[in-house]
């Protein structure tokens, strides 16, 4: 029977809603909300040398500020992990994992530092930690710099790499397509994450489709599959981690124990969901549905006044080049355009 792992990342992508600031009761709570829950892995926040430690905070800068918020006590039945951006942390401010609360660390990292951030990666390792490859936006890669990136993996043998759609553009068929190629290429022990934003609505349906799809084409493969309490995240959030469950549990032993999710979710995350907040949002599904980086919508919205069938109309206009990192000069010239010529109705 294939193995399938639930990750949560509230505390980490859930951060970019609230600039981490949970607090230290709400941070712990949320942590042995989820381990009560039975969820396999948790993702505690972020490693980023820039942030001063603050115990209200899940951001740090350094390893061993996450020790002193949350105990070095290891977990018996949870993995827990932490992420880093590569080029935010230097490896000197990561402790040995021995000395750690942490049993793993994820880094993500755009395709253009690619090669440097697999060294990084190494350095982790041989530190003793589970290493979690989060390559940023899979959608922005060729298939030549993908076949590179899934190579470089394989000679790190890392615990997993994830299918990171940062951007929310992937749907069921989709995830499935990348799932085969990743499964190609990749050895055996080598578990497929899934990291999905929600811009489209499509994280939970696509979840389901690659559990279906991976127990018949390599039952063998482990799954790791990213989600956040409430679906709490950047932007349009993420898949909802009680649903997700509650799904796993109506196709496995009912591992998972949604009473504790919601409780969690109850007492931590809806006094959160005011202002700012997260879930589905036009500027997402206009940047989604353009398959470009949701800044071009902000700017074009709210510096220069356009209204939504505008924006809609000027997205597919973009250079492929610069439709997934955002460019001040290709949206100055988009606006150009639209100034020069009638736009086409659509």
């Amino acid at each position: 029977m294939q193995q399938i792992s639930l990750l949560d990342c509230t505390l980490r992508d859930g951060g970019f809603i609230n600039d981490w600031r949970f607090g230290k009761s709400a941070a712990r709570g949320i942590l042995e909300g989820l381990e009560h829950a039975g969820i396999d892995i948790i993702e505690i926040g972020f490693f980023d040398a820039r942030r001063p430690f603050d115990k209200t905070r899940t951001i740090f800068p350094d390893v061993k500020s996450a020790t002193q918020l949350l105990g070095k006590e290891k977990r018996t039945h949870t993995l827990l992990v932490g992420m880093i951006d590569y080029g935010t942390c230097p490896i000197d401010h990561v402790c040995a994992a021995e000395e750690s609360c942490l049993d793993g660390i994820r880094v993500i990292f755009k395709k253009d530092r690619m090669h440097e951030a697999i060294d990084f990666c190494r350095a982790l390792q041989a530190l003793g930690y589970l290493l979690f490859v989060q390559p940023v936006s899979v959608t922005d890669y060729t298939p030549q710099e993908l076949t590179a990136l899934l190579s470089l993996t394989n000679s790190l043998s890392p615990h997993a790499i994830s299918i990171v759609d940062t951007y929310g553009l992937l749907g069921p068929e989709e995830i499935v397509s990348y799932f085969k190629r990743f499964d190609r290429a990749l050895a055996p022990h080598v578990a497929i994450g899934y990291h999905a934003h929600n811009n489209l609505q499509l994280g939970f349906a696509a979840c389901q489709a690659l559990c279906t799809h991976a127990a018949a084409l390599a039952p063998s493969r482990a799954l790791i599959l990213d989600a956040t309490l409430f679906g709490m995240g950047k932007s349009a959030g993420n898949t909802p981690l009680e649903l997700l469950a509650h799904w796993q549990n109506t196709r496995s032993s009912g591992r998972y124990e949604i009473g504790e999710l919601l409780a969690t979710i109850e007492r931590y995350v809806l006094p959160l969901s005011g202002s700012p907040t997260w879930g589905y949002q036009l500027p997402y599904v206009l940047a989604a549905m353009a398959r470009v980086h949701p800044n071009y919508v902000s700017f074009l919205q709210q510096e220069k006044g356009l209204d939504a069938k505008k924006v809609f109309s000027l997205l597919p206009l973009l250079p492929e080049e610069h439709k997934l990192y955002f460019s001040r000069k290709a949206a100055e010239a988009l606006c150009a355009a639209q100034r020069e010529a009638p736009l086409l109705h659509r």
